[in-house]
Order: C-alpha cells, then structure tokens, then sequence
C-alpha cells in the first residue's frame, strides 16, 4: 500500500486497490514516512510493554512448579492444586505467595491442567432429608465397600470407608474380603475413640442389611441400635445420598491406590494408616467444629443373642414419582418428622422414609 501510494495515487484509489479503509492507508503511510520501504518494520505490535504489569516474576512461577512437583511425588494426600500449593508455600514461610487463582493460572499456562472442567451446578445442603443433619445437630456417619482393587498376581483387595457428614471424620480398613466381622470390630474401634453418632449411613449390599428372608435384619443393623445409633439406607440408583462417601471412594482410588504400587496387603494397610491420620489431621478445623458426637458407653458389651432397643428407628428411603417437592415422614423418630422444601430451580421428588 504505501509503495502504491508513493507511485503517485492518491490514498482514496489506494484504498479501493487493497479493499481497505482509507484510515488504514494513512496509518501505514504515516508509519513509514521519511523511510526506505526495506528499512520498515510493517509487523503489528502491540501498544505498551512487551511485559503485562501483572505477570508473575519467573522466580515464583518456578517456584510454584517446583512446589507442585514436590506435592505430585511426595503429598501423603495426592493433593497438588492450588489450594495445598499455597499451603505448603506458606508452610515453607516464602515471603512471595501468590493468590490461589494466581497459582492456577501459572499451571494453566504452563498446559499441566490434568482434566476439562466441568459445570457445577448447586446441590443440596448436605443431610437435606433429616431436619437434624441439615440444621447441623446430629452427626452422621456414611460408610461403604470398595471393591475390585487387585494386586500384581490377582489377588483382590476390598476397603472399607467410612467418612462423616459435617466433619469429615475418616475411617478406612483395607482386607482381602469385608466380612460382618470386620465391619463390627471397624465401627467398634472407630466409635470408641471418637464417640457415637446419631446417624449411620449405608448402601442397600447384603453385607449391611442381613438376610432377606421374612422380617430379619442382620448383624450390623442389630449392632447398631445396641448402641443407640439409627440405621439409615438409601434408595438404590438414587444420587445424593451417598455424595460424600462416593465421592470419597473415588478419591482414595485416585490420590492413594493408583499412585503407589504395593507387594501385599501388609504393606497397603501401613500405607492406609498413614494416610488415613494426615487426612484427618487436614480436616481438623472440620472435626471440631462438627455437632458432638455421643460417649461410648464403659460397660458395653453387645450380647448379639439379646433383642436389639426397639426404640430407636431404622431409617429406609424410597422415592415415589411426583415432581416438585419432597417429604419425609416418620412414625417412630420425630428427628426424621415432617420437612419440605424447595432448593434453587431443581425439581425434586418426594421421599418418604419409613423407620421400623
């Protein structure tokens, strides 16, 4: 263009030449007035410095990388987000700390973003079908079994997990099989040194309900009421019951299981019970703020041919197919009484949840 225009036309034919705007031409020709055409830098470049003023030096984003290369290999936890990134900085006592956000976009720019993101949209409070746990009264613990784990050879191994609802109080037990047994002596030791919840939360697996035969209940349940704490099933092929726990069990896969390679199963259970205590020690603030769970009894010994206390509920939840709103009702436990509601735009069924 300026060639053109320098071969004596004027800036309008230039224009209509190179299907331009006549402010385009003149900016061009301005730029390269008084100058040979072959001593012209005609690249477009952008206005101020090559530097924005908001970039982070290169020391810390090597620091950064450095600290969540360290988290990747060695975090008991598998935790090396920006959230325990600035943890350990912090722990380290560096004088420059970024910003959480800060810190994911330095490992967003540098592509270590490990998955998509993904909308989130907003769930309901936890506990949300017991006026207890949703008004942060009572405690309750949700626990499950995680199967299909195995070892160079075959050898399959089972956890089973146990995490609570509002303070995320860990238990996990890793054995070849889950049995009845193991499960009373988990809760047992598990309940003794951290007190008794008014709530427990299981699947619907034989494991936990017994035999189907007649009227029975199993083991477990039986276990249970003996010390005063409800049963609670959940509907099965139901989201949001199990959140936490489910959420939990891919977590300990992702984070413990699949970045450490174990000989036996002597060897999971030392790795288990490491991990285990650091979690517990990160979600501290959590336990102590959580509603105060119940003593266990001095004198307890559970006697499993004697009838269980009748008068605490089991807890067993079922859907049925109106859209709107929910609602729970109960015969025997006022705690699990009456309650409904509405959160944000999502449609909900109603749950009733029959006790016996």
């Amino acid at each position: 263009m300026v060639a053109f225009y320098r071969a004596k036309h004027s800036l309008r034919d230039v224009a209509k030449v190179f299907n331009e705007s006549k402010s385009t031409v003149q900016r061009w020709v301005k730029f390269a007035a008084g100058k040979r055409l072959d001593r012209v830098d005609f690249s477009d470049q952008k206005s101020g410095t090559s530097r924005p003023a908001n970039k982070s030096f290169e020391r810390v984003e090597k620091r950064v990388l450095s600290v969540r290369h360290y988290l990747k290999e060695k975090s008991i936890l598998g935790l090396y987000g920006p959230d325990a990134i600035r943890s350990e900085m912090i722990e380290r006592g560096y004088r420059e700390v970024p910003s959480r956000q800060t810190i994911a976009n330095i490992i967003k720019r540098y592509g270590l973003v490990e998955r998509r993101v993904r909308i989130r949209y907003s769930s309901h409070p936890p506990g949300w079908y017991l006026r207890d746990l949703v008004n942060k009264k009572e405690e309750l613990d949700s626990f499950d079994i995680v199967e299909g784990l195995y070892l160079r050879g075959g050898q399959e191994v089972q956890l089973f997990n146990g995490i609570s609802l509002h303070g995320s109080l860990l238990c996990s037990v890793a054995s070849r099989v889950i049995t009845v047994e193991i499960i009373i002596d988990t809760l047992t030791n598990h309940w003794r040194t951290f007190g008794l919840p008014k709530y427990v939360q299981f699947d619907n697996g034989m494991v936990f309900q017994g035999t189907r035969k007649g009227n029975a209940i199993g083991r477990v349940i039986r276990f249970c009421l003996s010390l005063g704490v409800i049963p609670i099933f959940t509907t099965p092929y139901r989201q949001g019951f199990q959140n936490k726990i489910e959420r939990f069990n891919g977590e300990i896969q992702q984070k413990f299981w699949r970045r450490k390679y174990f000989k036996n199963i002597r060897q999971i259970k030392q790795h288990l019970e490491k991990y285990v205590l650091e979690h517990r020690l990160r979600q501290q603030p959590n336990i102590l703020t959580a509603p105060r769970r119940k003593k266990f009894p001095k004198n307890w010994n559970w006697d499993e041919t004697t009838l269980p206390n009748l008068t605490n509920a089991m807890i067993i939840g079922q859907w049925t197919a109106f859209a709107g709103h929910f609602f729970c009702t109960s015969t025997l436990d006022q705690s699990a009484g009456a309650c409904g509601g509405r959160f944000g735009k999502r449609r909900h069924s109603i749950l009733h949840i029959k006790t016996f």
